[in-house]
C-alpha cells in the first residue's frame, strides 16, 4: 500500500488541504508554495489593515470623547461665581473705586456744583460700587463717611438727598439709618459720573 500524505495550511482559517500519495503531496506542495505566501502575504495585510482601522475607529472615538469634555471644563472653568462677575466689574473703575480692608472706597474726586449735588454723586457712586461688589442695600451712614471722608458733609441736609425718588429706593424707614440702593436711573447717573470723574491725586 502506498504511503498516505496529508498538507493542511490554514492562513487564518481559509484553509488549503491537501491530501494524497506521498509523492502526489510533495510534487503539488513545491508548485503550491509561491500560492501560499501570496496568501500568507495578503492575509497579513489584511489583518493589519483591520487592525489599524480598529485602532483609528477607536482614537477616533476617544477623540470625539475628548473634545466633548472640554466643553464641559469650560463651562465649569467659564462660569466664575457671582462674586467673582461683580469683582471682575469694580477692577474696571480702579481709578474711582476701590475696596480697601473689605470697604468700598471712592478715591476720586467727586463732581457737583453744590455741597447738596456733591453728596448726592457721593450716594450714587457708593451704591453703585456696593452693587458691584455684591450689596444692593447700602446703609445711609456709610455714605455720610464717604461725605465726611472727602469734606463735603452738611448734616442738616443729609438725609434729604435720598428723597429723590429717580435715583434712589429705600427701605422705607423713617428717620436714623435707612438702606438704599439705586433705581436703573440712579445706575445710568453713576456709570455717567464714572465717566467724568477725576482721580484723586
Amino acid at each position: 500500500m502506498t504511503d498516505r500524505a496529508k498538507f493542511k495550511y490554514s492562513a487564518q482559517d481559509g484553509v488549503l488541504e491537501l491530501e494524497g500519495s506521498e509523492a502526489f503531496v510533495s510534487e503539488h506542495f513545491e508548485s503550491l508554495t509561491d500560492l501560499i505566501r501570496i496568501i500568507s502575504r495578503h492575509v497579513v495585510v489584511e489583518q493589519q489593515h483591520q487592525q489599524e482601522s480598529t485602532a483609528e475607529q477607536a482614537e477616533s472615538q476617544n477623540e470625539n470623547t475628548v473634545t466633548s469634555l472640554p466643553k464641559t471644563d469650560n463651562i465649569t472653568n467659564v462660569s466664575p461665581t457671582v462674586g467673582e462677575v461683580q469683582k471682575e466689574s469694580i477692577a474696571l473703575y480702579p481709578e474711582y473705586l476701590s475696596e480697601i480692608n473689605g470697604n468700598l472706597k471712592i478715591v476720586s474726586d467727586i463732581p457737583g456744583s453744590s455741597v447738596k449735588s456733591k453728596m448726592t454723586n457721593a450716594a450714587i457712586l457708593f451704591c453703585y460700587g456696593s452693587k458691584l461688589l455684591g450689596d444692593e442695600l447700602v446703609a445711609t451712614k456709610d455714605i455720610r463717611t464717604i461725605c465726611e471722608e472727602h469734606g463735603f458733609l452738611d448734616s442738616a441736609n443729609f438725609s434729604k438727598i435720598f428723597n429723590d425718588r429717580t435715583l434712589f429706593l429705600s427701605d422705607g424707614v423713617k428717620g436714623g439709618n435707612k438702606n438704599v440702593k439705586l433705581t436703573f436711573q440712579g445706575e445710568k447717573k453713576a456709570k455717567e459720573l464714572l465717566g467724568s470723574a477725576q482721580p484723586q491725586d
